[in-house]
């Protein structure tokens, strides 16, 4: 009896994963279904999505992922300070929720999905965008480079959530 009650629990948890760039996207997979959206152009917009993204799950049957990103120094600084904000925007959106958020880094979640690492930035998004094509083909038309990411990230904090169980 006990263990119905666990597989109940987690089949009602959404995995949302967040790639917080303007370029970005955030997917949720829930119950076995899967799908992706263009990060939105105004906070507002961002809030909306998520509200309707999580709906009326309760906040401890939503774990969401955003990748930890930084500046670099080849990084301009307007879009340093564009995708800063971005990036705050979408944890202060979470946590209006009352949702904890967990991080990972690129580094990390692409070497658990087995990305080669010395691929150049455009076949490396190549590279993603096929993989998360492969393993969701029901929504393959809207995985796009913008999406792919944020795809991967939901899937990486599924598998990271179910072995931690």
């Amino acid at each position: 009896m006990e263990n119905n009650v666990t597989q109940a629990k987690y089949h009602s948890i959404k995995y949302v994963g967040i790639d917080p760039g303007k370029g970005g996207g955030i997917a949720v997979i829930h119950k076995g279904d899967a799908n992706v959206y263009k990060c939105p152009p105004s906070p507002h917009d961002m809030a909306l999505m998520f509200e309707l993204i999580v709906h009326e799950t309760p906040p401890n049957n939503v774990l969401v992922m955003i990748e930890k990103v930084w500046a670099r120094p080849h990084d301009g600084r307007s879009s340093v300070f564009t995708f800063a904000q971005n990036y705050g925007q979408w944890e202060g959106i979470v946590s209006a929720h009352e949702i904890t958020t967990h991080y990972t880094t690129p580094q990390k979640w692409m070497k658990t999905i087995g990305c080669p690492p010395k691929l150049s930035k455009k076949d490396r998004k190549n590279f993603l965008k096929d993989l998360a094509k492969e393993k969701y083909p029901k929504i393959s038309k809207k995985i796009i480079l913008a999406t792919a990411d944020a795809m991967l990230i939901a899937d990486y904090a599924k598998n990271y959530f179910d072995k931690s169980e």
